[in-house]
């Protein structure tokens, strides 16, 4: 087991505390609390159900107040404590005047929980089964349960989840039924953070499909119009790009099913017959004779497809319109 879980499996929550409120005179806040109130410890993640024993725990000198169990965020120090089997362990002590002794001070003041939480190293861990019970703290407990004897309070932290978030002990509590709505409450956070981060993927996938469906686009409208032999302006493009698939395949199937049409030329005195359009309802827009302009001359191939592709986009708009 890693050093840093080792010691982790020490860390519990065991109650709230109060950050008294400043006094004239007086530099330095206090702070009250029950660090430890005799009762079993329910749930705890790698202990289960755990009570220390109280006649013999070793509390000496003054004990560090941290922030989130850290050595480096020192907010204060116990002071003063008492322990009886009515109240536990009770512990008070000043706040610093450092930035973690301030943070706690501040967020009190503006109504956050703080909660108190404890590391503490016993001399002798007794396991006492299903079938037996022990006697700690005045009251006989049943086991299963597991007995901290000598227990050294090491440090007590003030801890917003009760203690180091980044470990798992953080399901300690003298209460079952608030422990578990912690538990719900982290678990509903962690839920949330995943719905984000599965939303962000499914954004970047459909940015991807766009992208990937603007580029077949573009490609599609450069192809049309080297089999047409015309140069599409800007705005036409960005006609063509807005177009639905099914009628931007049909413009353009029809377009160049009538260019290949201008390019059989009928015999001389002879009408040519229109090729079957792939949609007779644009028949009327591409009805041409190969021989037609002033003077009977011959009138050109690209005037007479850019007559019908206006023709086509005039049609566009005005069905657009209505």
């Amino acid at each position: 087991m890693p050093v840093e879980e080792t010691q982790d499996k020490y860390c519990f929550r065991l109650g709230d505390l109060n950050v008294n409120q400043a006094e004239e005179g007086k530099k330095k806040r206090t702070f009250t609390g029950v660090a430890y109130s005799g009762e079993v410890i329910t749930d705890h993640w790698y202990w289960d159900r755990i009570i220390f024993d109280l006649d013999s725990m070793q509390i000496k000198g003054r004990i560090p107040a941290l922030l989130d169990h850290s050595p480096r965020q020192r907010a204060g120090v116990i002071n003063e404590h008492s322990i009886n089997h009515q109240q536990g362990l009770v512990v008070s002590g000043d706040l610093m005047s450092n930035e973690f002794g301030t943070e706690v001070a501040q967020d009190s003041d503006d109504g956050f929980p703080w909660q108190m939480s404890v590391r503490i190293e016993p001399s002798s861990v007794e396991e006492i089964q299903a079938d037996a019970s022990v006697t700690v703290n005045g009251k006989v407990h049943q086991g299963p349960i597991t007995v901290f004897r000598g227990g050294r309070i090491r440090e007590v932290s003030f801890c917003a989840l009760g203690a180091d978030d980044n470990t798992n002990a953080v399901a300690a509590s003298h209460n079952p039924t608030q422990s578990s709505k912690e538990d719900t409450d982290v678990d509903l956070e962690q839920a949330k953070a995943k719905i984000q981060e599965q939303e962000k993927t499914i954004s970047g996938l459909q940015d991807q499909l766009n992208k990937f469906a603007a580029d077949k686009r573009n490609s599609a409208i450069e192809s049309l119009g080297k089999d047409l032999g015309k140069e599409f302006t800007a705005e036409e493009k960005t006609k063509f790009a807005a177009m639905p698939d099914d009628a931007f395949d049909l413009m353009a199937g029809t377009l160049k099913q009538f260019a290949a049409s201008t390019q059989q030329q009928p015999p001389a005195g002879q009408q040519q017959q229109q090729a079957p359009l792939a949609n007779p309802a644009f028949a009327h827009l591409f009805t041409h004779q190969a021989n037609g302009g002033q003077g009977g001359h011959q009138q050109q191939q690209g005037s007479t497809l850019d007559q019908a592709f206006n023709q086509f986009m005039a049609a566009q708009q005005q069905g657009a319109k209505s």
